[in-house]
């Protein structure tokens, strides 16, 4: 070829195609942002009210029982809903559908457990003068975000006669709090300052400040550990040897709260996948008689790998679907469990990374997702590259991306981040277990697993829509 036969030889334009969308605020309508606010208000008071797992699943089921779901194990006839918990934190959901449960459901999962400290079994101690609490990492967190700020602690302690009480301290108005202490910076050169980030901050000096004044007129030498003990005695009616049979977290005080002068996002702790339960049970609820047959499960504890009794690794979903099969008059065999979740299509619903405009070399500017630019379609996660990833099939991703175009959704195609800057997995892999056809979706959020993560009220509601549209589809 010849320059003159072919026009003089011009360099490509290479261009960022996040540069011409626009936010999801420039796309709808001023009784849509009218909406957008109706929702934030409403799922702001939620992720105030929900500060652990276990509340999570109580307001979840408060909320869908006075919508007419019953207990799947209670026998009762099945009309708007059904139910099933396990150990009062894992919960499923279940709408019957026009169809055939046995050619599937549609199904969202989610997650109600966060990023946190727990109380060690054996916690309570004094130095220095000072009542401290000695704290256990939950799940992957910065630990340097956790000192010096404002702690709740949320739980309860189940007794040996039975009984269980609930603990809660840093809330309300008038409540005092905790903290974790941090050393000044005229004293943190070789403590801190000349150190590894993950070596300046052990875990084992995450203790609490629980108290100062000891009991009066104590001749023992813990005299302010034993004021301690007095207070949740006192209190709560709660011995020392109690803690051990006890759930106890301490979360980040205070309410969720509006962010930006423009107030159009939403700052708090453990939207990490709050958000995502919301969301899901808002769509859930939306859908009076679908096609297919509806499941939501929230699950407990992924964010520590979903082990254990209420996490992704039991067989909690094969006891739902079973439930939900005997609950419309079919034959609940274990054949028939694994027929229906073979037929089954799932969004795997967690959030994903926003590009933070101060970290933008750990993304990938061609698959990363923007804050106001609506749910993330994540065909796959891991690390190094694909290693540990579950991912969808090109066939389900075309039927998700048909649904949500078909229904005006704005949504994102991301990953997360640059092959070799970490990676992350979530519940995914668990549902393709079974055979089912599962892709993780969920809105962006920025400084995820802090105390302080943020959403757009955009995305939210964005992602009611998504979910609706997945829920409603045949």
């Amino acid at each position: 070829m010849n320059e003159k036969e072919n026009g003089p030889e011009v360099e490509a334009e290479v261009t960022d195609p996040k540069e011409k969308k626009k936010p999801i605020w420039e796309h709808i309508k001023d009784s849509e942002k009218a909406e957008v606010e109706e929702l934030a208000t409403e799922y702001m008071d939620f992720l105030t009210k929900a500060k652990t797992e276990r509340v999570v699943s109580d307001l979840t089921l408060e909320k869908v029982s006075q919508c007419g779901f019953v207990d799947l194990k209670g026998g009762s006839a099945v009309k708007r809903g059904g139910w099933l918990r396990h150990h009062g934190k894992l919960l499923g959901l279940f709408v019957p559908g026009k169809e055939d449960p046995l050619n599937g459901f549609n199904l969202i999962v989610a997650h109600g457990d966060a990023p946190r400290l727990d109380l060690k079994p054996k916690c309570v101690y004094e130095d220095s003068g000072l009542g401290l609490l000695k704290s256990n990492l939950y799940g992957g967190l910065k630990k340097f975000q956790w000192l010096a700020r404002p702690l709740a602690i949320w739980g309860f302690c189940a007794l040996k006669d039975g009984r269980h009480v609930e603990l809660r301290l840093g809330e309300e108005p008038g409540d005092p709090v905790l903290t974790i202490t941090d050393i000044l910076p005229h004293l943190d050169r070789k403590v801190q300052r000349e150190k590894r980030l993950a070596d300046a901050f052990p875990a084992e000096r995450l203790n609490v400040l629980a108290n100062s004044k000891p009991l009066p007129k104590a001749k023992e030498k813990s005299a302010v550990k034993g004021a301690l003990l007095k207070i949740l005695e006192n209190r709560w009616g709660i011995k020392e040897d109690d803690l051990i049979s006890s759930e106890l977290e301490l979360v980040p005080a205070g309410p969720a709260r509006e962010v930006g002068f423009d107030a159009s996002m939403i700052g708090g702790y453990a939207q990490d996948d709050r958000l995502s339960v919301f969301c899901a049970v808002k769509a859930l609820l939306a859908q009076k008689k679908p096609r297919r047959p509806l499941l939501a499960v929230i699950y407990d504890r992924e964010e520590i790998g979903s082990y254990g009794s209420t996490g992704a690794e039991s067989n909690f979903i094969m006891r739902l679907a079973a439930a939900a099969l005997g609950a419309v008059g079919k034959d609940p065999s274990w054949n028939n469990v694994q027929v229906a979740l073979a037929g089954s299509r799932a969004i795997s619903a967690d959030v994903e990374a926003a590009v933070d405009p101060t970290f933008k070399e750990v993304h990938d500017d061609l698959n990363s997702g923007l804050l106001g630019h609506g749910p993330c379609l994540v065909r796959y996660t891991g690390s190094a590259g694909k290693y540990g990833a579950s991912e969808a099939g090109a066939e389900y991703m075309a039927l998700i991306r048909r649904l949500f175009d078909e229904a005006s959704v704005i949504w994102q195609s991301t990953l997360l981040g640059k092959q070799e800057e970490g990676g992350g997995g979530t519940v995914a892999h668990l549902m393709a277990y079974h055979g089912i056809s599962v892709v993780d979706c969920g809105p962006p959020i920025l400084s995820m697993h802090s105390p302080f993560e943020i959403s757009s009220k955009a995305d939210v509601w964005m992602n009611v829509k998504a979910q609706k549209a997945f829920f409603a589809s045949a």
